[in-house]
């Protein structure tokens, strides 16, 4: 498979610094909040980037926030997806499969199917990996089958994995276990279950999901990294459950 010079230069630097230690980590400390369903936003000092914002849906209710994104990450046009309402003029959307390089952050966007039948039944959905301060994230929107392994291998190393675990509109538990350790992240994210916000939809819970990974569930209202988190060459991914 060939990469392109963009997503080259991207793993070469992770991998060198990861390794080798040849590059200064920024050492920008990234806050991540959670607020339902598929919607996070990744902070700094000097950015916002807003994943997968909802519109008003049954139980959901946009929050409101004081801050706008400077990118914002749309992996499908459903309404609980594409809220476009925090976008300013100065926010850069990405909605669409491809390579970006936009604000210091280095993105890249996959084409999946939202269901088992290749879209015939909901259409597609891009899965993104984010680099953001030197942290991989990887979104994986609303995936509805499980990930070829060249698409996996377009992703690299993968520090925090944010996976839905709900099922019905997505994979569900089982598909997300496997994915989990098929990318073996640092940290992974469940995303899009079952919670008060979304009780009106027919989709799992969160704990099926966790039972496979020793049924830990240490919630957080937030979540800080650095880059030099992710540093360890040998580990067991952690699992982290958002209050909601």
């Amino acid at each position: 498979m060939e990469y392109s010079r963009l997503y080259q230069d991207m793993v070469v630097k992770l991998f060198n610094f990861r390794i080798f230690g040849i590059l200064t980590p920024t050492m920008n400390k990234i806050t991540i909040k959670y607020f339902s369903q598929a919607f996070f936003t990744l902070s700094d000092k000097n950015s916002n980037i807003f994943l997968d914002p909802y519109s008003k849906l049954g139980d959901l209710n946009p929050p409101k926030l004081n801050f706008s994104p400077d990118i914002l990450f749309i992996t499908h046009e459903h309404p609980d997806h594409n809220n476009r309402d925090y976008s300013t003029d100065d926010t850069y959307e990405i909605s669409h499969p491809g390579e970006y390089d936009v604000k210091g952050v280095i993105a890249q966007g996959i084409s999946t199917f939202h269901d088992k039948k290749k879209g015939e039944e909901r259409g597609f959905n891009n899965v993104y990996s984010i680099n953001f301060d030197g942290v991989n994230f990887v979104h994986l929107g609303d995936l509805g089958a499980p990930l070829e392994k060249e698409q996996i291998e377009l992703l690299g190393v993968v520090d925090i994995l944010f996976v839905p675990v709900g099922g019905f509109f997505t994979i569900d538990y089982k598909n997300a276990v496997d994915i989990v350790r098929e990318i073996n992240p640092y940290i992974v994210i469940p995303m899009h279950y079952k919670t008060e916000k979304t009780n009106s939809l027919p989709i799992d819970g969160v704990d099926k999901f966790l039972e496979e990974f020793g049924g830990v569930k240490d919630e957080v209202e937030t979540l800080e990294v650095t880059e030099s988190d992710f540093n360890e060459e040998e580990f067991e991914t952690k699992v982290v459950v958002f209050k909601s």
